[in-house]
């Protein structure tokens, strides 16, 4: 089991975790009743939450890639990915569940979806690493899954802005939602298959 830590994908993944810190100091200066009225009030923040998030997809993007390109892929990585990109989602969600009304309800829906999801993969990953001494890639419906999810918390962050493109939020709240019952359904049939080969 390759447990290096100190590499260069390693070290972005750890970037993301430390990223997470000023999303929490911006967002907690956005009030969730965010509208179009006092939306110019809080323009830097917004702009800062905006860098910061796409900072952290980009830095999802590339370290799996560098991973590969430089050959550092190790076990401690596939474990330190998915926990950095879950720390900053929820991040995220805790601050939209806080939206009134039906949009805070539906992120919450999404949020317990999202820990049923989460729980039952790292119950997994940890059952796998103990029995096989194993750990998983993740899947390219889960990358797909991420980036989607956060492309959604921006438009719902920026709706205020977004008069014309109302529903847009709405796109790629069920866009996540096919993409977390499609990821979820092919991590199940890669356990499945990677239990059933081990056990024959």
């Amino acid at each position: 089991m390759k447990i290096n830590i100190l590499n260069i994908p390693n070290f972005i993944s750890f970037i993301r975790i430390f990223l997470c810190f000023p999303l929490i100091t911006y967002l907690e200066k956005i009030p969730a009743k965010l509208t179009f009225h006092n939306i110019e009030s809080f323009r830097y923040e917004l702009y800062m939450v905006l860098i910061i998030v796409m900072l952290i997809i980009i830095s999802d993007l590339i370290d799996g890639f560098l991973a590969r390109i430089l050959d550092q892929v190790t076990d401690f990585g596939k474990l330190i990915d998915p926990v950095a990109d879950k720390i900053a989602i929820l991040i995220i969600m805790i601050y939209l569940t806080q939206k009134p009304g039906f949009e805070g309800l539906s992120i919450l829906i999404f949020f317990i979806l999202l820990l049923f999801r989460d729980f039952y993969i790292g119950l997994n990953a940890i059952f796998f690493i103990k029995k096989y001494n194993h750990a998983f890639d993740s899947i390219k419906s889960g990358k797909w899954f991420i980036a989607s999810t956060a492309t959604m918390f921006l438009f719902f962050i920026y709706d205020p802005m977004l008069i014309k493109f109302v529903y847009i939020k709405w796109f790629f709240y069920s866009i996540s939602i096919i993409l977390m019952i499609f990821s979820t359904y092919e991590y199940f049939n890669r356990y499945n298959s990677f239990h059933s080969k081990m056990e024959k």
